[in-house]
């Protein structure tokens, strides 16, 4: 799956499948079981994700940060 800043995407998790996210962006996580819970985890770039359902998961949402274009003031 391929997805930009900003944008959103959706993707069947297969039950008793390992699946595995990865990204070259720091990213933010957000997975949501049908029994209410939600787990968030930030990652930096370069590191996988790695989620198997068991038909417990109802979604998994991602958050991709942007990297700053352009000169950045250090302070």
């Amino acid at each position: 799956m391929d997805i930009g800043p900003g944008e959103k995407s959706y993707m069947q998790l297969p039950i008793g499948e390992e699946t595995i996210f990865s990204h070259n962006k720091p990213v933010t996580y957000q997975v949501v079981t049908s029994e209410g819970s939600i787990i968030e985890v930030e990652l930096p770039s370069g590191v996988e994700f790695k989620v198997t359902s068991a038909g417990d998961i109802k979604s998994v949402n991602i958050s991709i940060f942007d990297s700053p274009t352009g000169p950045v003031e250090l302070i």
